[in-house]
């Protein structure tokens, strides 16, 4: 009997201190989880490229890295996981601990293009993302092979018109930036263009100075040695400003196609969620990096443009560009 009378005493105590642990952890908390950010970072940080190593994203990439990590005072370390056009590496950074040590270093593909083709991509850029800033602009140059017979943009289009759907534009594959740039480019001017998809940038160029298409939007970085081959001319850009690397070719929107601009951005991103202190951190030393003499002369040298802005400019922007490509992502009926 007695062992029976100290029950309800013994839960009503159980219960009590069950009470006083939980208040207690609720005010610890905030305090324990604001320590992460308090002495971030504190081990090495992976930036997830979404391309081979090697290639000019790759390349840009580890330059970032390497300025971040003096800044950052900790190893970033660049790790590739190539495949479905920037999604593997996309959803990978998704899933991970939002704790900013797992960024991507993503691109117009996987952040603005990809959500518009797939309705079953397993990861949403607003919802599973956080911008930290973008990184760089590679605009496109629109080139043609130099025995089409015309001289500037304006007789281009002449002949496009002229010619519907004779004229060829290659691409590095269907639904690509390139791709979706020449489409763009056909609405803006009334035209027809007829696409000519290849597996990547290298067979496209190999037929475009051997004379077999008659147009790519190339990749402003690839631009200069395409044209130093004296097999092609490059008639105008993509970009709203003109590049340093051509100050003399014109935009498309400075020759009557007012506001016409196609990007292909490249941009940090972490996990959704990640704390704001630690994405103002990465920010910091992202635009850091970008400033660097070494980063100006070897990206800007290129033809690309620097960019380095805040997370809620990047975000904008993102949305932005996914508003941009969605009419003609409709128009050729392209999703999935």
């Amino acid at each position: 009997m007695q062992h029976t009378s100290l029950l309800p005493s013994l839960t009503r105590a159980t219960r009590l201190a069950a009470a006083l642990a939980t208040a207690t952890l609720a005010l610890w908390q905030p305090a324990a989880q604001a320590q992460p950010a308090d002495d971030f970072p504190n081990k090495p940080v992976k930036l997830i490229v979404p391309f081979s190593p090697g290639g000019s994203t790759d390349v840009i990439a580890r330059l970032v890295a390497k300025e971040m990590s003096r800044t950052l005072g900790q190893p970033v370390v660049v790790e590739n996981k190539d495949g479905a056009s920037g999604a593997i590496a996309t959803d990978f950074v998704a899933k991970a601990a939002p704790d900013g040590y797992t960024l991507c270093y993503c691109t117009t593909g996987s952040i603005a293009i990809l959500p518009l083709l797939d309705s079953k991509l397993s990861y949403r850029p607003d919802r599973d993302l956080a911008a930290v800033t973008l990184a760089v602009n590679q605009p496109f140059g629109i080139v043609v092979r130099s025995n089409l017979g015309v001289n500037n943009f304006r007789e281009f289009v002449a002949m496009a018109k002229a010619n519907p759907g004779k004229i060829s534009f290659g691409s590095p594959g269907t639904a690509t930036p390139s791709h979706l740039t020449g489409e763009m480019l056909a609405m803006a001017t009334g035209t027809e263009l007829r696409h000519a998809p290849y597996r990547g940038d290298a067979p496209a160029v190999q037929d475009l100075t051997g004379g077999h298409i008659d147009a790519m939007m190339l990749s402003a970085v690839s631009v200069k040695g395409v044209v130093d081959t004296g097999r092609v001319k490059l008639l105008a850009v993509s970009s709203l400003t003109r590049l340093r690397q051509f100050p003399d070719v014109p935009t498309v929107a400075e020759l009557g196609y007012a506001g016409f601009q196609t990007n292909n951005l490249q941009a940090l991103y972490a996990p959704a969620k990640t704390p704001p202190a630690v994405i103002a951190k990465l920010n910091a030393a992202a635009i850091a990096a970008l400033r660097t003499q070494e980063a100006v002369e070897k990206i800007a040298g290129q033809g690309l443009i620097i960019i380095g802005d805040t997370p809620a400019s990047a975000a904008k922007t993102m949305k932005d560009e996914s508003e941009r490509w969605a009419p003609v992502v409709q128009k050729l009926d392209l999703r999935r």
